[in-house]
């Protein structure tokens, strides 16, 4: 089971943050990863940007204080990770095959930063990536991810915490 929620923050937070991600000062890192792809037989790269907020027990980027009204709403009694994800536009909408954050329970944010034909599927639903949208949900519950494939990229922040 999950929940979405849109208009998840006051407009003028989300401005902020998404402001913040999209800015030439935010630094995202590098990642080439190979990965199966759902229903599809080759092995393809996917190559994408990252930035890690906080991670083993941690705040890990000096950016984490503008993810203030974020946390202060989900109200967690201890984080694990919180991590950015820009997916660079491809001519090709691709779903990612299904996985779990952790491997053990806990809960998963995932916060949509801008309007984009990607989606994530949960439990067999598509859960379009509209800005300012929050989906929540059992770490256990297994899920994917796509990129896009009309605008520059797909950002999304990702939660996992008690």
């Amino acid at each position: 089971m999950f929940k979405i929620i849109d208009n998840y923050l006051a407009t003028e937070d989300s401005l902020i943050l998404k402001s913040m991600l999209e800015g030439s000062n935010f630094p995202w890192f590098f990642q080439s990863d190979k990965i199966h792809f759902k229903n599809n037989a080759n092995d393809l790269f996917n190559n994408h940007f990252y930035h890690t907020f906080y991670n083993d027990y941690k705040v890990n980027s000096d950016f984490y204080h503008h993810l203030y009204p974020l946390i202060d709403k989900l109200k967690p009694l201890s984080l694990i990770r919180i991590k950015a994800n820009l997916t660079p536009i491809t001519q090709k909408l691709v779903e990612y095959k299904p996985h779990c954050d952790q491997d053990f329970k806990c809960k998963v944010g995932i916060y949509y930063v801008n309007d984009n034909n990607g989606y994530t599927v949960i439990e067999g639903k598509k859960i379009e990536s509209k800005n300012n949208r929050m989906v929540l949900f059992n770490s256990k519950i297994k899920h994917s991810g796509t990129n896009s494939t009309n605008c520059k990229n797909r950002m999304v922040i990702n939660f996992n915490y008690f």
